[in-house]
């Protein structure tokens, strides 16, 4: 529900027209002349009338925004509902509504400028009653759209007198734009004939943050693995049980600070329908800081529909004006995580990622803006440096 900042604009002609009726009713009742009484009388009411009216038809006027959220893809048509409410007795005979919302959405009929689109439309709404407004829009680009203001202009049945009530901050509405996505060339290169042959049981590859259980130590484990609390409880030494991550496991490392960023997560956005259309699992990282822990913006690994949408929702949040954190801090993190899967893909301009250094054991290939779409293209380790191969 909207709660409003309402003001009242009675116009200041109305104050001589109040000293005229108040002229009119005296020489009326002074000279015995009762047509003017009347006529001053008359006004007189009217205008108490439009003052009660003015000053109260919007104070328990509400809005509501039925569906707090929408997700669809560019071209596709979505619909802001809207229900105004007006529990008290007095109607709304010429009203308007005044939208303003993010500019990757455009309203039908509505006005689309650089940074915002406008829609106004007009409404009517009787006493005692409710009524359910569809705007529809048009998504033309990957973002978050939400509505910055929403204003309700009622205007006097009769004269010109209005009421302007106004909502200025963040309304609990987003349409959630998602990206499109561009052709990406060589995925052959990391989609193994072998695909889907190997359970995730009995994969070479664990992930070292998570831990399901323990077992007895045995000769070989590294040091590291043992798991000290519990080799206390049971008076001898235990080894930590890591999940086992699929071999076609893939980690999208994405520097949201390269150029031509649009085209970079379309072709993140195919590789993810890619892996999910094929049941690998993947995981994002992105370069930007946030708050907690982590302190950079993570998708863990998973696979299927649920996951790829939460992936498409972390995408279509990205902003290039984000606060990022530093490339070798990012390398680090990167690496760390590259411990633990087959195949990592750098979303980044080469010579932002020049130098990165990365697990040998690690297939990783470069995913490269080229004209109308994108080609992955393998990232070479050579002493334990890259060379991005053109």
């Amino acid at each position: 529900m909207t709660r409003w900042n309402q003001q009242v604009d009675n116009l200041t002609h109305h104050i001589y027209f109040r000293a005229c009726a108040f002229a009119l009713i005296a020489i009326g009742f002074f000279t015995g002349q009762p047509i003017l009484f009347f006529m001053g009388s008359l006004y007189l009411v009217y205008f108490i009338v439009s003052y009660y009216y003015l000053e109260n038809v919007g104070k328990r006027l509400e809005l509501t925004i039925v569906d707090g959220q929408v997700k669809l893809f560019p071209g596709e048509t979505g619909v802001i509902k809207l229900k105004v409410e007006q529990p008290s007795w007095l109607p709304v005979f010429s009203g308007r509504i005044q939208l303003v919302a993010d500019n990757n959405i455009e309203f039908q009929n509505g006005d689309r400028r650089t940074r915002t689109s406008h829609l106004k439309l007009p409404f009517s709404l009787m006493g005692k009653s409710e009524l359910v407004i569809e705007v529809p829009f048009i998504a033309k680009e990957r973002g978050v759209a939400k509505l910055h203001h929403i204003e309700m202009q009622i205007s006097h049945f009769i004269d010109f007198g209005k009421v302007y009530l106004q909502k200025n901050d963040l309304t609990k509405f987003e349409a959630l734009v998602y990206s499109e996505q561009i052709p990406v060339t060589g995925l052959e290169r990391i989609t193994p004939k072998n695909q889907g042959t190997y359970p995730m049981r009995s994969s070479l590859f664990e992930d070292v943050s998570t831990i399901i259980g323990t077992r007895d130590y045995a000769a070989g484990d590294s040091f590291n693995k043992i798991h000290w609390k519990a080799s206390a409880k049971v008076t001898r030494l235990q080894t930590k049980v890591h999940e086992k991550t699929s071999q076609l496991s893939w980690l999208i490392v994405f520097d949201i600070r390269s150029g031509n960023m649009e085209e970079r997560i379309k072709g993140i956005t195919n590789l993810l329908h890619h892996a999910t259309k094929f049941n690998i699992p993947f995981s994002l990282i992105v370069n930007i800081k946030r708050v907690g822990t982590p302190s950079y913006l993570e998708l863990p690994y998973g696979e299927g529909k649920r996951h790829l949408q939460t992936a498409l929702n972390m995408l279509a949040r990205l902003q290039g004006n984000s606060v990022s954190i530093g490339m070798p801090t990012f390398e680090r993190i990167t690496f760390q995580h590259a411990l633990n899967v087959p195949y990592v893909i750098l979303c980044g301009e080469g010579d932002r990622l020049k130098g990165w250094r990365m697990p040998p054991s690690t297939y990783v290939n470069l995913l490269d803006v080229e004209n109308a779409g994108c080609t992955l293209r393998p990232w070479r380790t050579v002493a334990g440096k890259e060379a991005v191969n053109g």
